[in-house]
Formats: structure tokens, C-alpha cells, sequence
């Protein structure tokens, strides 16, 4: 039952569980697998072989939780090409009717670009200022491009000095951009808040757009789901249960919006 529980939130590889146990009979092994055991090992335990098989596990939910990190960034590399040729074409527009806006536009391209290549991006945590800045670029992008079809509101309580898992908070604003606002003819406004509560520093971005079925916010934050679609969203959740033991918290109403956020515990 306690290896059930743990499989409603980690995953088989993000944390292995071992079973010690003086139930030996095919059938008790059987039943200890299905409930999401790894591995078992029978009672009295010789010490240097339940010394391995711990050493066995620990490598592999080390092994996962460093394919998380490198996986995110990789993800974040890989910037799409239309991104790339749009914003590309908008400063080619701008050369030629606002040399200001190109050069304002050219900068957070360039710090876009530099923040998406940059090797902190494969790091266990970043300051929140750098997260910021990535987030900030990007919307300063797509302020540019899609003009009076996105409003950007920004609620960051000054002052607030925090390290959190890097791009944790870029998917959640690309995500609510691309398919929250974008995809609707009329847009719409993306909020990114930032601020203290009881239990740390709360981290939220919402949208008013099309807004996510219930069935696709289960499946992105089932720890146990197949990586087929939304994996900035599922990587992002899976890394903060990792480092926080809770992760990602998504409300949504189709038609309304959808608010993605995580508290990031203080010390």
C-alpha cells in the first residue's frame, strides 16, 4: 500500500523503492512488483548484496534525474526555425521604418539566444534573475511581432533573491503564448507573478486563452506518462517533485484560461 501511495507521485526511476520483506513466494514477489516495487530482497539479507542492489538504484534514479536536467536544456536549444525566420523577417522590417525598435529587438534576440546556449541551463538550480531575463527576452520577441495580440503583465515583487531548477518557468510562459493565446484570432494577456507566501516564493503564469481539458492536464502531470506531447510541461513538473516533492499545479477552464504555477520552499 506505502508503494502504491508513492507511485501516485514518482515515478519507478525517480525514486526506486526496495523491498526487504520474509514473504519469498512467487505470488508475494508478484504483487510487490505490480504495486510499483523495483526490487525485493528476502529476509535474513546478506549485507554486501542489499549494500549493491541499494548502490544499483541510487545510480539509476541519479541516471534519470541528471536525462531530466540535460533534457531541458536540449529542449530549450532546440529553437524552433520559424521562431528563428520570423523574428529574423520582423528585424528586416523594422531596418527599414524604425532603426530604434531593430536595435531594441536585436538585443533581446541576442540575449535570447545567448540565455538558450548558455551551459547553466544543465545545472541543478540558476538565480531567479537569470530565469527572468530568458522569460523577459522572449516575450519582449513576440511583444514585438504579435503587437496589440498579446499583452504582457508582469507582478515580480522586487527584491526577491531565489535559486529554482533552470528553465522551469520559460515552458510555462511559451506554452501559454503558443497555445493558449496565439492560437485564439484574438489573443490575449500573459501574467507572470512572482511573489512571496507562507510557505516560500510562488511562481505562476496564466493566460485568458483557449484553456486545457482536464484529461491533458492529467496526462501532463501523470509522473509515470509517456513522453508523446507537452514535455517542456512534463519535464518542468518532474524535475520540481524531484527537488521540491511537489511539483506543478495547473488550473484551468476551457474557453477561460489556464494558471500554471509552483512554490519554490524558502529555507
Amino acid at each position: 500500500e506505502l508503494t502504491q501511495r508513492v507511485r501516485e507521485r514518482y515515478s519507478v526511476s525517480e525514486l526506486p523503492v526496495l523491498l526487504m520483506t520474509a514473504r519469498s513466494q512467487p505470488a508475494d514477489i508478484y504483487t510487490g512488483f505490480l504495486a510499483g516495487a523495483n526490487d525485493y530482497i528476502t529476509k535474513p539479507a546478506d549485507a554486501l548484496e542489499l549494500k549493491y542492489r541499494i548502490r544499483a538504484l541510487i545510480t539509476l534514479k541519479q541516471s534519470i534525474h541528471d536525462r531530466l536536467r540535460i533534457e531541458a536544456a536540449y529542449l530549450q536549444a532546440q529553437i524552433q526555425p520559424h521562431f528563428l525566420f520570423n523574428t529574423l523577417n520582423s528585424l528586416m522590417v523594422l531596418s527599414e521604418i524604425d532603426t530604434d525598435k531593430m536595435r531594441m529587438l536585436g538585443e533581446a534576440f541576442t540575449s535570447f539566444l545567448r540565455i538558450s546556449f548558455d551551459y547553466l541551463n544543465t545545472g541543478e538550480v540558476v538565480q531567479l534573475s537569470h530565469e527572468l531575463e530568458l522569460v523577459e527576452a522572449y516575450l519582449y520577441i513576440e511583444k514585438e511581432r504579435f503587437r496589440d495580440k498579446l499583452e504582457v503583465v508582469w507582478e515580480v515583487e522586487p527584491d526577491i533573491r531565489l535559486l529554482l531548477p533552470p528553465l522551469s518557468i520559460q515552458p510555462l510562459v511559451e506554452n501559454a503564448v503558443k497555445h493558449g493565446l496565439l492560437s485564439r484570432t484574438i489573443g490575449g494577456t500573459v501574467r507572470l507573478r512572482v511573489v512571496r507566501v507562507d510557505r516560500g516564493v510562488l511562481v505562476e503564469v496564466s493566460d485568458n486563452g483557449i484553456g486545457i481539458p482536464p484529461e491533458t492536464i492529467a496526462h501532463l502531470l501523470n509522473p509515470a506518462m509517456k513522453e508523446k506531447g507537452g514535455i517542456g510541461i512534463s519535464n518542468t513538473n518532474r524535475r520540481l517533485i524531484q527537488q521540491y516533492g511537489q511539483g506543478l499545479s495547473i488550473d484551468s477552464k476551457p474557453g477561460k484560461g489556464t494558471a500554471a504555477s509552483f512554490v519554490i520552499p524558502m529555507k
